[in-house]
């Protein structure tokens, strides 16, 4: 028995000893690894999905600034199709162009050349001005300072030009359609621009007359970029895929001085050394930029760290070779991480200390009974009967207890931080979408809407009548058109004044839109005093009907009109047209026999409407 004794080299202590602190550590260690690991999970995916996020609302501010000097190219070119809009007339086009700078900042200049070399532009900087060429200036064209009603005032001078010269001209020329010029850079200030130009032809002879256009400067981008607070050192850029910088998220110019002036800055010359080193890692990474097609998501390592990078081409553009990138720092998110690795560290620590120690003294009560029983068990066997006075009191499960439910509380409150993060990110994206559709919203409802009037404008109706004839046709159903216009409206104005005659178009815009009351009728502005009605699904009866309706509410308007040739107050003539589409038919006959019922409600005496389809007056 000895010598069994003697060959046992673990004492009681050490093994107790031992035992604790190997569970401890093993707790903490696993507790700290998968406490960070999930925590990066975590910041990944949110970092991932805001990168996503963030490209894609970049992309529809893109789109929807490019497309707003379109939309105004492509109503010009529709009013100059229907002969609104006289592109032979000089000063109409002064009149026009003044106009259509009043509606929004961004459409600032604009500017038609003609095939016979005439040229106007209207320019609304500090000061606003007007550019004119014609036969009474050529081959010279004139600047013109504009007073606050877009009349030109002083000459501040002249220079020769040919517009048919330039390269927006040519270009449009060239491709005979709506095309986009190359970045370039404006004069004063030095700043990033582009221009979109279209050809404008005439309707009969299908001849080229001109080439109108609209400057467009792309510092507003670079604004939208900078408003977006990605995360605390994110960056949102766009290049052209040849390299050259179109937009950034920061500060920094795109433009820098040289010995030959002014030139635009590859990404290579950027002072941000996140964007050049993401462009550098994306053009590495595709071999070049023209191989990314499909949005693209990617992490590399740059500054040992890591960076979640969104990489999306623009699409749909003839001429603009773009791509978005938005990339964001895995530390700007991993800061809360660290901080609750670090908290449940400590406390790990000072939770392995307290065990230590309170192990020993466990350790020295568990000895001291075990001691004690032993000097019973030898006494025992001597033959005598102690007695134990002191009884110990074992505490080391309330303790493990305590240790456990202390690191269960920091992991829960590491849990709860992660999840409030999340939250509150899931919110600013939800917020930044919902602002996004106002501003789609609020746009839609401005090219679709007459502005003085608030009922649907010339360039709805064209959509809607398209849309609504095929339907027609696969309907096998007719369609009806009534288009109005307002009886001796010129004289009316020059009576009246024309605030007074805005204040008339709008009451009777409103009587005709209230005398409709199906959901797919249409009621809207075709031009000027002219008013245009669609009702799908309708017979000639059933226009008819509309018609007198139409006639009546704007007679009971009773608005006086003491200079009319008709009645002493505002009246309308209508003309109405029914027709049952077929596939090879064009709602421009429908627009055309409505127009030639109009004709000859007018002739006819006014105040009145004709159907097309029997010349019936009424």
């Amino acid at each position: 028995m000895n010598r069994a004794i003697r060959a046992t080299n673990l004492s009681l202590r050490q093994i107790l000893i031992t035992s604790l602190v190997l569970q401890v550590l093993v707790a903490v260690g696993l507790t700290s690894y998968f406490s960070w690991r999930n925590g990066r999970k975590t910041v990944e995916a949110l970092s991932l999905r805001l990168s996503r996020e963030a490209t894609s609302h970049t992309q529809k501010h893109v789109v929807d600034y490019l497309n707003t000097p379109i939309t105004f190219l492509q109503i010009n070119q529709v009013f100059a199709d229907s002969q609104r809009l006289n592109i032979d007339d000089i000063q109409d086009l002064q009149d026009a162009f003044w106009r259509q700078t009043q509606i929004t900042p961004q459409i600032n200049t604009l500017y038609f050349g003609s095939e016979t070399g005439e040229f106007v532009k209207i320019e609304m900087k500090d000061p606003a001005k007007v550019v004119i060429l014609n036969s009474n200036t050529a081959p010279n064209r004139e600047a013109y300072l504009l007073d606050e009603q877009g009349q030109k005032t002083i000459l501040i001078g002249q220079q020769e030009y040919d517009p048919r010269q330039r390269p927006w001209y040519r270009a449009a020329i060239e491709q005979n359609s709506l095309v986009w010029s190359p970045i370039y850079l404006f004069a004063d200030p030095p700043v990033l621009g582009i221009t979109p130009a279209i050809p404008l032809k005439d309707t009969v002879t299908n001849n080229i007359k001109g080439v109108m256009a609209i400057d467009l400067t792309l510092d507003e981008i670079s604004k939208f970029l900078n408003s977006l607070k990605i995360s605390s050192s994110g960056r949102a850029f766009i290049i052209e895929k040849s390299g050259a910088m179109v937009a950034t998220s920061t500060n920094n110019s795109l433009v820098r001085r040289n010995a030959w002036g002014n030139e635009r800055l590859h990404y290579s010359d950027s002072s941000d050394p996140l964007i050049k080193a993401t462009a550098e890692f994306l053009k590495t990474e595709f071999k070049r930029f023209q191989n990314i097609e499909s949005p693209q998501q990617l992490i590399f390592q740059f500054n040992n760290g890591r960076y979640f990078v969104q990489a999306r081409s623009l699409n749909g553009y003839p001429g603009l070779d773009w791509l978005i990138v938005t990339v964001i720092p895995e530390s700007d998110f991993m800061e809360y991480i660290r901080n609750n690795t670090y908290t449940t560290l400590l406390l790990s620590i000072l939770a392995l200390t307290s065990a230590i120690s309170l192990g020993a003294i466990s350790n020295k009560v568990v000895i001291n009974s075990v001691t004690n029983i032993s000097n019973v068990a030898k006494a025992i066997s001597r033959g005598q009967i102690p007695t134990i006075d002191k009884h110990p009191k074992i505490k080391e499960l309330a303790i493990v207890t305590q240790s456990i439910n202390s690191m269960a509380l920091q992991l829960q409150t590491s849990a709860q931080n992660i999840k409030n993060l999340e939250s509150r990110w899931e919110k600013r994206v939800e917020e930044r979408t919902r602002n996004l559709k106002q501003v789609n919203q609020e746009l839609t409802r401005l090219a679709n809407i007459d502005s003085l009037t608030q009922i649907y404008n010339r360039y709805h109706f064209d959509l809607a009548l398209e849309e609504l004839w095929r339907q027609a046709i696969k309907e096998r159903a007719k369609i009806a058109l009534i288009l109005c216009d307002v009886d001796s409206f010129k004289l009316y104005n020059d009576t009246y004044g024309h605030l007074m005659g805005d204040e008339c178009l709008k009451k009777v815009a409103k009587a005709i839109d209230s005398s409709i009351n199906r959901n797919k009728d249409i009621a809207a502005r075709y031009g000027g005093e002219e008013f245009v009605v669609i009702l799908p699904r309708t017979n000639s009866k059933g226009a008819a009907q509309v018609a007198m309706r139409i006639r009546n509410a704007v007679n009971n308007l009773n608005i006086i009109h003491d200079t009319s040739t008709v009645e002493n107050h505002v009246t309308i003539s209508c003309g109405v047209a029914c027709f049952a589409p077929h596939p090879n038919s064009s709602p421009n006959s429908l627009i055309e026999r409505a127009d030639y019922a109009l004709y000859q409600a007018k002739q006819q005496g006014k105040n009145r409407f004709i159907l097309a389809e029997d010349n019936v007056a009424n």
